[in-house]
C-alpha cells in the first residue's frame, strides 16, 4: 500500500493562498515557511498542522496589529542590512544561514524571531480543552553484542527514572513488543490516521523490520541503516562532489533534495512507495550529525527528527555495531571508507557500546524538549546487562519494587498496560 500524500488544503485555504500571509512577515522569516508550503504533500501531518496553526494565528491580526508585533524584527533586519544580501526567500539555504550567523545582531535576531512565533502561535490557540492522551512509548534497545558497562550504563540518565533488573532473556522484550498479543504495530494501525504512521522502527541493522514483516507500510515507518546501504553509498558520492563554496554547495544540496531517486532502484522495499518517508531520509542525511556514515548516529538523529517533525506515538529504536574507522581515511569529510580503503571492515564493540549508551540518552533528551514528554514512557534496554532504565509519565509509578528482577514477559504485559491505559 502506498502512502497517501498530505491534504491539498490547510484549514480553508490552499498552500498557495497562504503565501500571501507569508509575504506580510519580515524577510528572514519567509524562507522556512515558503519551503514548507512548496513541499506540502511531503510534510508529516504534525508539520502540516503546525504550519496551519501559525497561518491561522497570522489571520487573527489586522495589518496594523501584525505590524506592531513584527516591527522590532523589521527594524532589526534594516540594521542588519538584509535588503542588500543575496537572501533566498524561497528556501532555507546555507548562504542564508551564513549571512545571518555572521551578523553582529545574530543573537538579537534569534530572540526577535522567537517572540514573533510565540505571539502568533498564542493567537492561534483554541480555548477548547484538549482531550487527555494515551501514554506514548519510546523503546530503545542496546543489543546484547554491545559490551555495555553495568556500572555506568545508567549513570547519566534522568534521576527520576528507575533501573529495572530483567530476569532471563532480556532480548525477549523487544520480540514481544513487536510480535506479542497485542503488539505495537497492531495498536498503531488501530490508533493512527490513514495518512501517517504512529509507529516508527529505527534500526542500525535490519532486525526490527523482520519482526513485523507482514505489517502494512502505513502502520509502521521503518528506517534501517543497513537496508539503506545502496542509497547511502550513492548519496554520499553525489554529496562529496560539492566544492568548498557556499553557493555551489547550496545548488548541489538543492538538487539532492529535489532528486526523486526513483530511477536508481536504490530504495529499500519498505520505503520505496512512501515519498514522505523518502524525503525524510534525504533531509536526515543532509542535516549532518554523522547520520550518513555512523549507524548509531543515524539511529539517534532519526529518532530526534521523527520526534520533531512527526511526533509519533511510539518509537522503537535499536542501536548496533559499527566498524572501526580505517587508517588514512577521513570520516571528518564523510569519505566512504569501504571505497577508499581495501582493508576489511572490523567490528568495534567497545566503542560502539560507548556511542550507543550516549546516543540513547540523547534520544530521550530530544523527546524531553516537547510537551508530549509528560505522557511518554521511555524504556532503554541493555540486553548485555539484562537490565533496563524506565522513565515514567507524570503521575505514573512502577507496579513492583525496582529492586526485584522481573521477567521480560511480565515487563511486556506491564508496558502494554501502560500504553492502553
Amino acid at each position: 500500500m502506498n502512502e497517501r500524500p498530505g491534504k491539498a488544503q490547510i484549514g480553508e485555504l490552499s498552500p498557495d493562498a497562504y503565501r500571501g500571509l507569508v509575504d506580510r512577515l519580515p524577510v528572514t522569516m519567509r524562507p522556512a515557511l515558503n519551503q514548507q508550503l512548496s513541499q506540502w504533500s511531503l510534510l508529516f501531518p504534525f508539520e502540516q498542522n503546525r504550519v496551519a496553526s501559525f497561518m491561522k494565528g497570522i489571520e487573527t491580526f489586522s495589518p496594523s496589529g501584525l505590524g506592531a508585533v513584527t516591527a522590532p524584527l523589521w527594524a532589526l533586519e534594516k540594521k542588519m542590512g538584509v535588503k542588500n544580501w543575496n537572501f533566498s526567500e524561497a528556501n532555507d539555504t546555507i548562504e542564508n544561514a551564513s549571512q545571518l550567523a555572521r551578523s553582529e545582531y545574530y543573537s538579537e535576531w534569534r530572540r526577535e524571531v522567537q517572540k514573533v512565533f510565540d505571539t502568533v502561535n498564542a493567537a492561534a490557540q483554541s480555548p477548547a480543552p484538549t482531550p487527555a492522551e494515551r501514554t506514548r512509548l519510546i523503546l530503545l534497545i542496546l543489543p546484547r553484542n554491545l559490551p555495555v558497562s553495568p556500572q555506568s550504563v545508567w549513570r547519566q540518565w534522568d534521576p527520576r527514572g528507575h533501573e529495572i533488573k530483567i530476569s532471563g532473556d532480556s532480548e525477549r522484550l523487544c520480540e514481544l513488543a513487536l510480535q506479542g498479543q497485542p503488539d505495537l504495530a497492531t495498536l498503531a494501525a488501530q490508533q493512527g490516521g490513514v495518512e501517517s504512521s504512529d509507529l516508527w522502527l529505527i534500526d542500525a541493522e535490519a532486525k526490527l523490520r523482520s519482526m513485523i514483516s507482514n505489517v502494512s507500510p502505513i502502520a509502521a515507518s521503518s528506517l534501517g541503516y543497513a537496508a539503506l546501504k545502496q542509497f547511502r553509498d550513492r548519496f554520499l558520492a553525489e554529496l562529496n562532489q560539492a566544492p568548498k563554496d557556499i553557493q555551489a554547495t547550496d545548488e548541489i544540496i538543492a538538487k539532492l533534495r529535489l532528486e526523486s531517486w526513483d530511477g536508481w532502484g536504490l530504495w529499500p522495499e519498505e520505503i520505496a512507495n512512501q515519498p514522505r518517508l523518502r524525503k525524510f531520509v534525504i533531509d536526515l542525511f543532509l542535516s549532518g550529525n554523522g547520520a550518513l556514515i555512523f549507524s548509531n548516529a543515524f539511529v539517534e538523529w532519526a529518532v530526534a527528527e521523527a520526534l520533531r517533525r512527526a511526533r509519533p506515538r511510539t518509537i522503537v529504536a535499536r542501536f548496533g555495531m559499527r566498524s572501526k574507522p580505517k587508517p588514512f581515511t577521513s570520516i571528518a569529510i564523510f569519505e566512504n571508507q569501504q571505497r577508499v580503503s581495501s582493508l576489511p571492515d572490523v567490528d568495534d564493540p567497545e566503542n560502539s557500546a560507548v556511542d550507543a549508551v550516549i546516543l540513547a540518552r540523547y534520544a530521550w533528551l530530544a523527546a524531553s524538549r516537547y510537551p508530549e514528554q509528560q505522557q511518554t514512557l521511555c524504556i532503554c534496554v541493555s540486553e548485555h546487562c539484562d537490565s533496563a532504565y524506565a522513565i515514567l509519565p507524570a503521575g505514573k509509578s512502577l507496579d513492583w519494587s525496582p529492586q526485584h528482577p522481573i521477567a521480560s514477559e511480565e515487563l511486556y504485559r506491564w508496558l502494554m498496560a501502560q500504553i492502553l491505559s
